[in-house]
C-alpha cells in the first residue's frame, strides 16, 4: 500500500519487528509460562470479544481459540460473538480481555492505520498509550511535504514501537478474488478506500 520513497521497500517489511507477528509456538510457550509464574497462577481465562456481523468472525474466533488452547497449557478462552452495535459499546468501554477488530485503509498511506493507537483516539479500544509513538505520528502528520524521507522514517519508527509493545497484533490481511472478462478494460483496483473505480472502464 505504501513504499519507501528512497528504496521502494514496502512499509510492512520495514516496520517489522522480530518475534512479534510471526508464528513461533516455542517462544509463545516460553513467555506464557514466564507470565503465569510472575503473577503466581497456573491457569488463566481470557474473554475474546468479536462482532458476529463479520462474515468470517465465527471461523476466526474458533481458530484462535483452538490454537491458543492447543499451544498454551492452562489457558481457557471464552468467546463472546455479539452484534456490531453491542460489540462497539463493549469495545469502547474496554469491557474485554482480547478484542478482535478489523480496519480497512481509507487512503494509500501508513497514516490511515497509525492514527488508531494514538493516545485518546476513539478506536484505541485497549487504551494503549506511548508518548514517543504519539510524538512520531504527530510529526509525521505535520511533516513538511518536501521532507518525505524524514516523514517516512518517523512513521517506520512509530510502527516499530506498536509492534514491539504489541499494542495491536495483526492476524491476517484481507484479500479479494475476482474474475474479470478479458473484454473489459480500464477498471482501477484500489488498495484503499473504494475497492473498484469504474470511471475509465470500457468494453472492447
Amino acid at each position: 500500500m505504501a513504499s519507501d520513497p528512497k528504496s521502494g521497500t514496502d512499509f510492512a517489511k520495514q516496520q517489522s519487528v522480530k518475534n512479534t507477528t510471526n508464528y513461533n509456538a516455542a517462544l509463545a510457550k516460553k513467555y506464557w509460562q514466564k507470565g503465569l509464574k510472575q503473577i503466581g497462577e497456573k491457569n488463566l481465562t481470557f474473554n475474546l470479544l468479536a462482532s458476529n456481523d463479520s462474515t468470517d468472525s465465527d471461523q476466526l474466533t474458533q481458530y484462535l481459540q483452538s490454537q491458543w488452547t492447543k499451544v498454551l497449557k492452562g489457558i481457557k478462552v471464552d468467546v463472546t460473538n455479539i452484534p456490531a452495535k453491542s460489540f462497539d459499546s463493549r469495545a469502547q468501554s474496554g469491557d474485554f480481555d482480547i478484542d478482535l477488530s478489523g480496519w480497512g485503509g481509507d487512503f494509500n498511506d501508513p497514516m490511515t492505520f497509525m492514527q488508531i493507537p494514538m493516545t485518546g483516539t476513539s478506536y484505541n479500544y485497549g487504551k494503549w498509550s506511548n508518548s514517543k509513538y504519539d510524538q512520531l505520528v504527530n510529526r509525521g502528520a505535520n511533516q513538511d511535504a518536501n521532507n518525505v524521507n524524514a516523514r517516512w522514517q518517523d512513521l517506520v519508527k512509530a510502527a516499530r514501537i506498536v509492534n514491539s509493545e504489541q499494542a495491536i497484533t495483526p492476524i491476517y490481511q484481507q484479500t479479494t478474488a475476482y474474475l474479470q472478462d478479458s473484454r473489459v478494460h480500464g477498471i482501477i483496483h484500489n488498495t484503499a478506500g473504494t475497492q473498484w473505480n469504474y470511471k475509465y472502464a470500457y468494453v472492447k
